[in-house]
């Protein structure tokens, strides 16, 4: 007993199991979290050494190196990079995307502990940790006010921060231009040599009078008492009567020598909300949560707790949120999900003419997406762009098995002569035999679409992780459309639909249109038979002019989308001074508030990250609902960055948002590598201004600057050695004047649980040009005071910002967002580096112009695996090893349109596109099975190959137009750009559109002039 039968005579079974799939769905809709993208994490390890004071060159040699060559022996390691700033080295090392994150861990901790006693003495031990791509903020707050800085940060640390991270979903709360607060000592150089004092005699004073020590118990008869040595400081006004030194019978206190302030730490990082001082709250979630539902309850607990109860002269505003494009992207897609299955369903009617019909086909959309649903719960995705994007898809597909099989069903009962059987046993009977008569085809149908997605399993890379969701949401989607067409379609058919003809001057009216497209057909296959070489010809000519269309259309990674949100990093020369890029930011922020129509709000940093650079900077703009502002996002960064480049001291470049949180989000990066830094930096400004001569390149970033104005100390030791003085004396005197020195910590007494630096310094302005160095003193040996420049001299020279470093080679990485495609800009750059490097040294892509290289060489590989194992399944399935290459003529037809499209349109084969064009590899197969299928049958009941194909091609006509229209409407909306996120849904639809009508209309011509033609041959062979 077949699966049709079994479910026509027990027909509440059919019912129970797609019932049981419909209610797995509900419940799984209802728990799935909604996301943009799919959930990807990138194994990245980074490294994280600090050495107070070193500079770039110091940290490179002594702490980048060793450690760097020690971990690449890591297996799994794509790239290792790293940076050596003042004081400051990380190393980043990216393992491939199959590399378990703990493992990687494990095994780079082991690799630095091996070198641990090669680094430094003075140097932090290096902090390993595993870096969450994922993890970059939801959402930003902003906290403003007439407050303090100090305010403003304690407020948002110890308050707001402690009361958002309770929210469910939150990982962590991050705070953006945070300046913790400080208790500054702000030492006076000439008062300090006016006392006879030096930078020693200060940090010795604290280390003996700011004291905390254990002190045990006092142990009595019958009881005992904790001894409390708790001999710090509580109070400044306690602090400033610390004795510092005992001379001429007086002492001298701190704050004869000092001013002591409770401020904030130094002034090295700055951020403001629309132009005013705030502190930014970074939302972070944990991994696969749902942003959207984090995101409302933040919203519900800000109106109805944190902004009632905030300090007068506070608000906290939101500066971003992501979830506002999430929802118009989910949005859109639910639309088109809805427009996509009336489409569908108004196919159906106007081929089959029966509103019961309709109605049948349609049950297999809703049981069909919401058995997929179950799976996508299952295996732990969300709701995001290519779920989405795979259920839209599938409105067209699940309904193409229903299709065939109510259509053969239908024509099998309209055949049945007026009998006295009864009416059901009738329809029973054409359920029974019209089901058997196609399972074979639905089946080969379904697998050939399942199959081309195997190759998933192979691919590397960001598109094999993208792939796999939309993989798994199609292949099970199909298998659950399959197991309906051949269980709840055959029942419901033998129990509802009738076969009559309906009345009405439409219904006759759309009859004569079906029936005439019948007779055209007949007409174009007699006339294709009769010159079956001439079509082949044709069909040849039209596959080698894809060629034309292949080189013509453009290539990138991910296409631009307007998300109502970028962001601006710019940089001022080196050697400029925070007040100065502050300056430069308010030019930034003064064109900014000019389109306030198009721009909601900006948010704008100072000197964040682990280097701290002040000549660097970010502003993250979001704009306007897409509905309420003229320009989209594209157009307003094309505006925005010519005004900006009339801004003198800067270098601006506004880009869109990095699609892998975290990295910068230029579309074109890559990096000049050799063994010596200064050829690396010359190389670099070359590639620089040759680019920048490149019609559609753009502006050019460069990170490498070996221009940084540097003081170098240098130490007449012969001189420091007869008065006493040692090298670390020297150096230690001049760090805690001009560097600073966290000498101890301090808290309020009653206080709020936090410890704060004491920080030693000298006062902001006293020591501002290299001649002011000679107000520091240092005491001899034999107790005299010595001015430092009797034994140390100064040179001003010029020296690296950050040394980089990629692949263990000095680095020069440059950056820019080219108008032309990527591919062209990634020729362009090839053709360049081969001209101008000479040996040793080579160029590196990297961020989406790398993706770009690895996809393509992955679909090649995928489109060639589909291939091999389409044909498998194919001849598995007809048991002959020539009929697949028939099929497999829909293939290149199909492709040809998809390209095609995608040229016509203006769009670009990106990821989205190459994923419609590896999917029609088995959509387009179904069409072609149709046709063989029936034409088999006919045979095996002796007619021969000429009147096989006469008959069987005109009988699936109907059914191959009707599924290939339903697919491609089902797309139409996606297709027409509506909605957000419409350039990503768009390629994806187009691609898919163009090749179902250019493989529909080829198919139903080319097959059966091909199936003739070499099932002739194979017959006089064997005669």
């Amino acid at each position: 007993m077949t699966l049709p039968e079994l479910s026509i005579k027990r027909h509440v079974l059919a019912w129970m199991v797609s019932g049981l799939l419909v209610l797995l769905g509900i419940i799984s809709y209802q728990r799935i979290g909604v996301d943009r993208l799919p959930y990807i994490e990138f194994p990245v390890i980074s490294i994280t050494t600090t050495l107070d004071g070193a500079n770039p060159d110091i940290v490179d040699a002594s702490i980048t190196s060793i450690i760097e060559t020690s971990v690449n022996t890591t297996p799994g390691i794509e790239h290792i990079q790293s940076s050596s700033s003042p004081g400051v080295s990380v190393i980043t090392l990216t393992f491939d995307l199959e590399k378990n994150i703990d493992i990687a861990y494990n095994e780079v901790q082991s690799k630095v502990n091996q070198v641990l006693r090669r680094l430094p003495d003075d140097a932090e031990p290096p902090q390993v940790r595993k870096v969450e791509t994922n993890a970059q903020p939801i959402m930003w707050l902003a906290l403003r006010g007439d407050r303090t800085a100090q305010q403003l940060n304690l407020y948002g640390f110890n308050v707001l921060k402690k009361k958002l991270e309770t929210i469910n979903g939150i990982g962590e709360v991050r705070l953006g231009g945070r300046q913790d607060r400080t208790i500054r000592v702000n030492v006076l150089p000439d008062r300090m040599a006016s006392y006879n004092l030096t930078a020693t005699d200060l940090i010795d004073a604290f280390k003996r009078e700011h004291i905390q020590l254990p002190g045990g118990f006092l142990v009595g008869h019958n009881s005992e008492y904790l001894m409390k040595l708790d001999l710090e400081f509580h109070h400044l006004r306690d602090m400033r009567e610390m004795v510092v030194a005992y001379r001429d019978d007086a002492p001298i206190k701190l704050k004869d020598v000092a001013e002591l302030e409770d401020d904030i730490a130094d002034y090295r990082q700055l951020a403001r909300y629309m132009g005013k001082p705030s502190v930014g709250l970074g939302i972070v979630k944990v991994s696969n949560a749902n942003t959207v539902a984090i995101i409302d309850e933040v919203l519900h607990k800000l109106d109805t707790e944190i902004r009632p109860n905030l300090p007068p002269g506070m608000t906290l505003d939101i500066s971003t949120n992501d979830a506002l494009f999430i929802e118009e992207i989910v949005g859109a897609l639910q639309e088109h999900l809805f427009e996509g299955t009336l489409l569908a369903a108004l196919i159906v009617w106007l081929f089959l003419r029966s509103i019961r019909s309709t109605l049948i086909i349609a049950t297999a959309i809703p049981v069909s997406l919401l058995g997929s649903v179950a799976v996508m719960y299952f295996s732990g995705f969300t709701f995001n762009t290519m779920t989405l994007l795979a259920l839209l898809l599938l409105i067209g597909v699940v309904v193409d098995d229903a299709i065939v099989v109510l259509e053969n069903i239908y024509r099998h009962l309209s055949m049945q002569k007026r009998t006295d059987i009864p009416s059901q046993t009738i329809a029973r009977n054409a359920a029974i035999n019209g089901s058997r008569e196609v399972a074979f085809a639905v089946i080969a149908a379904t697998f050939s679409l399942v199959c081309i997605f195997a190759p998933v399993i192979f691919m590397d890379g960001i598109i094999g992780k993208f792939f796999k969701s939309f993989a798994v949401v199609v292949t099970f989607g199909v298998l659950v459309s399959l197991l309906v067409s051949l269980t709840l379609t055959p029942m419901l058919c033998s129990r509802y639909l009738k076969a009559h003809e309906p009345a009405g001057h439409f219904y006759h009216w759309l009859d004569r249109i079906f029936h005439a497209m019948d007779h055209l057909y007949a007409r174009i296959l007699a006339w294709t038979l009769n010159h079956r070489w001439k079509v082949m010809l044709l069909t040849v000519l039209v596959v080698v002019t894809s060629i034309f269309f292949f080189g013509k259309v453009q290539k990138e990674f991910i296409p631009d989308s307007d998300e109502g949100r970028f962001m601006i990093s710019f940089r001022t020369p080196l050697g400029s001074n925070i007040e100065y890029t502050n300056s430069r930011m308010e030019r930034i922020e003064s064109i900014l508030q000019r389109h306030d129509d198009q721009i909601a709000s900006y948010f704008g940093v100072i000197g964040v990250g682990a280097q701290g650079q002040v000549n660097k900077g970010t502003v993250s703009i979001r704009l306007h609902d897409r509905r309420n502002r003229s320009m989209s996002q594209q157009a307003l960064i094309r505006v925005i960055r010519s005004e900006l480049d009339q801004i003198p001291g800067v270098r601006a470049f506004p880009v869109p948002v990095a699609i892998v949180g975290g990295q910068r989000s230029e579309k074109l990066q890559f990096n000049i590598t050799g063994p010596n830094l200064e050829q690396v930096s010359q190389l670099g400004k070359n590639m620089q201004q040759k680019l920048a001569e490149i019609p559609g390149i753009g502006k050019v970033d460069l990170d490498l600057d070996l221009d940084l104005p540097q003081l170098t100390m240098q130490i007449d030791r012969v001189r420091a050695a007869s008065l006493g003085l040692s090298a670390l004396e020297i150096a230690s005197a001049l760090n805690l004047y001009t560097g600073g020195i966290d000498i101890a910590d301090f808290n309020d007494e009653p206080g709020d649980g936090q410890r704060y630096e004491i920080r030693l310094k000298a006062k902001e302005g006293s020591l501002q040009h290299p001649e002011d160095l000679k107000k520091i003193y240092l005491r001899s040996g034999t107790g005299e005071l010595v001015r430092l420049d009797s034994v140390a001299s100064f040179k001003q020279t010029l020296g690296a910002a950050v040394i980089g470093r990629f692949d263990l080679q000095y680095a020069a990485s440059l950056y820019a967002n080219p108008t032309i495609s990527l591919g062209d800009a990634v020729q362009q750059v090839n053709q360049l580096s081969s001209e101008m490097l000479p040996p040793g040294y080579q160029f590196n892509l990297t961020g989406q112009a790398e993706e770009l290289e690895k996809t393509v060489s992955n679909m090649i590989f995928a489109f060639s695996l589909a291939m091999i194992l389409l044909y498998m399944v194919l001849a598995s399935q007809f048991n002959s090893f020539l009929q697949p290459f028939i099929i497999m003529l829909a293939q290149p037809l199909a492709i040809i349109g998809g390209v095609f499209a995608l040229w016509v349109t203006g769009n670009s084969l990106n990821i989205f596109s190459m994923i419609g064009l590896v999917l029609l590899i088995g959509l387009v197969a179904k069409n072609s099975i149709l046709l063989i299928d029936l034409t088999n049958q006919l045979r095996d009941e002796g007619k021969d190959i000429h009147h096989a194909l006469l008959e069987a091609c005109p009988v699936r006509l109907r059914p191959v137009l009707m599924t290939s229209l339903t697919i491609i409407l089902a797309l139409l909306p996606a297709a027409f750009g509506l909605g957000a996120g419409a350039e990503t849904n768009g390629p994806l639809s187009i691609a898919v559109i163009g090749g179902m009508i250019s493989s529909t209309l080829l198919t139903l011509v080319v097959v059966p002039a091909a199936y003739s033609l070499l099932m002739h041959a194979v017959r006089q062979q064997q005669s």
